[in-house]
């Protein structure tokens, strides 16, 4: 990075003791950088000033850019933040890594479409908003819960934009330009999408199992679900007795593996594989008249578990099965429940044998739907056994004392019983653990979704890259995997399903007509409480229930609300609008099985396309030990914290550093001092640029008598351009930031800005002119890379820069085409090669004191060397650009071509000549200063 210059390194340019008062009198000869912008901030006056920016120029850029900026547009539409809490690190990397990816394509003169929005219903705001245990007696009205909800939505989405702001996100901050998943126009849409979705047959009601949470009391989704790898579950064996096997005269029973005895009542077949082997076996604790059916490739892991050795009696084809029945645990009333065949049983695990209770397992549903049983389900919405459970486990919590007592009764049918450490769903807000349960609920019908979802995820980019396949698979088995999609939860705080149902049949009545009319009364009323309010003779008009069919004493309120990833995922079709289809949806890699998956299965059944052409993830925030951050961990740290102590662009900076590499991003206060000392040297580098070019210095030079150093450079802005946009596009913001740094330690610092030094300083006119055009030029291309990423930095220099006061945004740099040059830059490089091997020889040795005899070896050096030194050979030349370049008293070239050499042949002689005090570059001959100075002066004066 560039040295910050001072006044005070003026006197360390001429540091020679001989000269250093004869130096000091040519101080204000010099064309030493000049600017206000300051080196440093304090804390005050970065607040400060960072509101200033705020207020006065990104409050405005976005609605600029969309006056201003070309088409076509890039659209990321915005995954919704939840509106329940205080803002963390996640939401930091979240909303930065879309600022970045926003302003980088206005950056690059593209308009923008970005429309902020916020997730406002739900179970963890209905539970933080109110108290969940008088909701849970029932003891607030679904009104005053939701009133609550509301006003605890609002304040959190208040103080939630407010912080987001802050942060300098791009975006128009109106309130009509943000979208609320409560406002009144996003829930018509809502509404009138469910039911075009059911009159396709696409949305259904049904009686089906799903994951219920007894803590919460409603159906979760498999994203509302976290997982306890430390869960302790029964592990039993259990034996039924089995008929329908006439091979022997012993009794024998069926042995069935579960870890949910609690399920047993609800109990109504055994599945089996045709396609395995089984086994009848006599166990070591058990009489030698009963034999027991298994699997045999889990005999061995059954004698492992257990220790109950097992004597092969007789070995059985799957398909010998199909006959039997078996007599239920519980009930013995039931003698002859059926066996069927079913391929979800394998023999990795259990018994090859699975007990099948069609209300509490997915697959045990699918089997009672092919061979029509009937769902029993004795579990209501707290999981306690119902009145129609057995007598001895009515009222008794199926998860509290359901196993134990369901054991204790069939103690005599238990082979054997420990205990199992594995994973288990649980809540994800609750955390309590859930349970599988039949219950009567609202479905997307995924099968005829899936096909056309996953052809169209196939045609989506996936960003990282390096992450790409494995996520688009993780994906699709994801997707593949699900079975139905449950719509429905049984809260208070949410959009109401718009169903009305026959008091007596149950039968839904929905209609065209019902749901304009409540868009309608929705837009009047601002809200749907009057879907909890009004009775529905004052509801329904006697014209809408004629059409109906109905009177409403027949009918009666749907009282389900929808899965608020159903909200979420029908953001596209408000939001995106004339758009159709946005460029990019931005989350974490959560959202795989979140909103990505939801939003995606709901766009294939509105339209069937995917509502994104790319997708690009990021990891979840963790601190230096690898733990995620929580409060009962004490290892949070939050935003407003890094904002305060180091600077909004600190934050952005390490997220643009630490946000796209890894699925752990690592926050820690070592990484967040490496990006603030980051942005200091970048500082002092835009510093520097300011003080050479000065405000106002933007006029444009022919580039046919610059210097090759001139042309080197800008050479490779375009080259620096060309990457960085390259890197952008791919959001590969870590390496944008590498680049950045990269290119401003070496070719701008390293090499441009310290070799042009003496011409800068000490030059004539029309040299500060070319370099201050350079300089322009380079750090047009700096704030255009930067600005996505340093906002308020970028922001604060231009001021310093733009005279007439407008802000970056408002510019559209681009490089130009005469800018390449191959030829300058090859040039430089092999001059910069001759340099590396001065060095090497010259030691502490002030450079130029030194004569440099440059011997090259082939052809092409020599012209390329030449070039640099007014085409002169065999001759000492004192001011050319090649002696600057070496940073040398003068240069002579010569050639011994086809010497066999690899490199030029480099000898050095010292001279002890005095030096001119004002340049420290030339000798002085008889004048008090060198010619080059004495002629500089005199144009001056």
């Amino acid at each position: 990075m560039l040295r910050v210059i001072r006044a005070s390194v003026v006197t360390r340019f001429y540091s020679v003791k001989t000269a250093k008062k004869d130096a000091q009198k040519y101080t204000d000869t010099i064309n030493l950088p000049r600017t206000k912008f300051p080196n440093r901030l304090t804390a005050a006056k970065r607040e400060e000033l960072e509101r200033q920016i705020l207020d006065h120029k990104i409050a405005t850029a976005y609605q600029h850019q969309e006056q201003h900026k070309s088409k076509p547009t890039f659209v990321l539409h915005d995954g919704p933040p939840y509106a329940n809490g205080q803002l963390h690190m996640g939401h930091a990397v979240n909303k930065i890594l879309k600022d970045i990816t926003l302003r980088q394509r206005v950056a690059h003169g593209q308009q923008v479409n970005y429309i902020p929005g916020w997730d406002c219903h739900g179970l963890p705001i209905e539970l933080k908003a109110t108290n969940a245990a008088t909701v849970a007696a029932g003891e607030q009205s679904a009104l005053e819960i939701r009133q609550k909800s509301r006003a605890f939505a609002l304040e959190a989405i208040a103080s939630q934009q407010q912080d987001f702001r802050s942060w300098g996100i791009l975006a128009s901050w109106q309130p009509d330009n943000i979208y609320l998943t409560f406002k009144p126009e996003f829930i018509a849409n809502q509404l009138q999408m469910f039911y075009n979705l059911y009159e396709r047959g696409l949305v259904y009601r049904d009686l089906k199992p799903v994951y219920w949470s007894p803590s919460s009391r409603t159906a979760l989704a498999e994203a509302e679900l976290e997982y306890d790898a430390n869960f302790i579950s029964p592990s039993v064996y259990l034996r039924f007795a089995l008929k329908g096997l006439p091979t022997t005269d012993k009794q024998i029973f069926a042995l069935v593996w579960t870890t949910t005895p609690w399920t047993l009542p609800s109990n109504q077949a055994i599945c089996y594989n045709s396609s395995l082997e089984y086994v009848l076996v006599k166990l070591s604790n058990r009489s030698p008249d009963e034999l027991y059916l298994m699997a045999s490739a889990l005999v061995a892991d059954f004698e492992a578990t257990t220790q109950l050795q097992c004597e092969i009696v007789q070995r059985l084809s799957g398909s010998d099965l199909s006959n039997c029945s078996y007599q239920h645990p519980i009930d013995k009333s039931q003698t002859a429940l059926p066996f069927f065949d079913a391929a979800h049983v394998q023999d990795s695990k259990g018994t090859g044998l699975v007990h099948t209770a069609p209300a509490h397992g997915p697959d045990d549903f699918l089997i009672s739907l092919a061979n029509k049983l009937s769902v029993k389900c004795y579990v209501n919405e707290a999981g306690v056994y119902t009145q129609e459970a057995p007598e001895f486990l009515r009222d008794r919590s199926v998860l509290g004392e359901g196993n134990t007592l369901v054991l204790q009764h069939l103690a005599a049918d238990v082979v054997h019983a420990s205990q199992l450490q594995h994973s288990y769903p649980i809540d994800w807000r609750t955390k309590q653990p859930v349970i599988i349960r039949a219950s009567e609920q609202w479905f997307i019908n995924t099968d005829k979704l899936k096909a056309p979802a996953a052809a169209a995820l196939e045609q989506v980019e996936i960003y990282p890259r390096v992450n790409a396949e494995a996520s688009k698979k993780a994906m699709l088995t994801q997707l593949n995997k699900r079975p139905y999609w449950c719509i429905s939860r049984q809260r208070a705080w949410g959009v109401p399903i718009p169903v009305l149902y026959k008091r007596h049949s149950k039968e839904v009545v929905v209609s065209e007509a019902l749901i304009k009319h409540l868009c309608t009364l929705l837009h009047s009323e601002g809200s749907m409480d009057f879907w909890w309010s009004k009775p529905l003779e004052e509801l329904l008009p006697e014209q809408l229930l004629k059409q109906l069919g109905c009177n409403a004493a027949e009918l009666e309120k749907g009282s389900d609300i929808f899965d608020i990833w159903f909200d979420s995922g029908s953001t596209w079709s408000a939001v995106l609008k004339d758009n159709k289809v946005a460029d990019l949806y931005l989350e974490g890699y959560d959202q795989f099985t979140g909103w990505f998956q939801s939003s995606l299965l709901t766009s294939i059944a509105a339209r069937n396309c995917a509502p994104y052409k790319a997708l690009f993830v990021h990891g979840f925030t963790v601190d230096e030990k690898g733990h995620k951050m929580s409060k009962s961990l004490g290892n949070v740290i939050s935003p407003k914290q890094i904002t305060k102590k180091y600077g909004t662009d600190a934050l952005r900076w390490w997220v643009a550093s630490h946000g796209t590499q890894h699925m752990a991003i690592t926050v820690s206060d070592k990484l967040l001092q490496q990006s603030a000392e980051s942005l200091s040297k970048v500082r002092g580098t835009l510093r520097y640029l300011n003080g050479v070019i000065q405000q106002g210095e933007q006029q444009q030079l022919s580039l046919q008598d610059a210097s090759y150093l001139n042309k080197y450079l800008l050479h490779q802005l375009l080259n620096f351009e060309e990457e960085i946009e390259k890197l952008y596009n791919a959001y590969e913001y870590n390496r944008v930031v590498a680049c950045i740094q990269n290119f401003l330690a070496n070719q701008v610092s390293g090499i441009y800005v310290h070799l042009i030094k003496d011409r800068l300083y000490c030059g004539d006119e029309q040299q500060l002119k070319v370099i201050r055009h350079t300089l322009t030029q380079c750090y047009k291309q700096l704030c255009k890379a930067l600005w996505p990423i340093a906002p308020f930095l970028i922001g604060e220099s231009w001021s310093y820069f733009d005279a007439a006061g407008g802000a970056f945004h408002e510019q559209t740099v681009q490089g130009l085409k005469e800018w390449h040059n191959l030829e300058a830059n090859q040039i430089v490089i092999t001059a910069l090669e001759v340099k590396r091997i001065i060095n090497q020889q010259a030691g502490d040795v002030n450079s130029w004191h030194l004569a440099v005899n440059i011997t090259c070896n082939s052809q092409q050096q020599l012209e390329q060397l030449s070039a640099l030194n007014d085409g002169k050979l065999n001759e000492d030349v004192v001011n050319s650009e090649l002696s600057e370049i070496l940073q040398v008293g003068s240069v002579t070239l010569q050639a011994e071509l086809n010497s066999g050499a690899t490199a030029a042949l480099v000898k050095l002689n010292s001279s002890d000549a005095e030096l001119c005090p004002r340049c420290r570059r030339f000798n002085i001959v008889e004048e008090e200063i060198c010619k080059r100075c004495a002629n500089i002066l005199a144009v001056k004066q």
